[in-house]
């Protein structure tokens, strides 16, 4: 599913695909994602701008070339999703959000999948990732996966 999710856009030359967001900037100090500069994002309360949440995402190869050309003056917020959107977001870039990036682990991603619609990453919001990898991974993959033999059968 991912080779095929990149295979649809390899010939655009800025294009930035995620499962994009807009949360809450985050000012307390106890919360995990606290975002020292807040105060850079307005008034207590506000939004980030959209941004492909850090789970996955893909860039183009243009873009991944102006950041490596220009990171001396690219400033890093706390979050790399929020910084990676904030040197996008004055920039001529095709931004796409792409749901089957940012499934639900089984049964969200296992439904999706028995529909013949499989999903490209799975993980539990609430645990910005899969929760209890080590016990849980395997079964989410076999649950949700495409199967052992998609990779072979891929087209781009």
């Amino acid at each position: 599913m991912l080779l095929t999710t990149l295979g649809r856009h390899k010939l655009k030359p800025r294009v930035y695909i995620g499962c994009m967001k807009s949360g809450p900037v985050l000012s307390d100090k106890s919360s995990k994602y606290h975002e020292p500069e807040f105060w850079k994002f307005g008034e207590d309360g506000n939004k980030y701008f959209r941004h492909a949440t850090g789970q996955i995402y893909a860039i183009s190869k243009d873009l991944a070339t102006y950041i490596s050309v220009n990171n001396p003056l690219l400033h890093k917020f706390a979050n790399e999703d929020v910084s990676l959107g904030a040197w996008f977001i004055g920039l001529d870039v095709e931004h796409i959000d792409d749901r089957d990036m940012c499934c639900g682990t089984p049964p969200d991603c296992e439904w999706k999948a028995q529909a013949g619609n499989a999903c490209v990453a799975s993980f539990d919001w609430r645990c910005s990732g899969v929760c209890n990898p080590v016990e849980r991974l395997k079964d989410v993959h076999m649950r949700c996966g495409e199967g052992d033999d998609a990779i072979w059968s891929a087209s781009f």
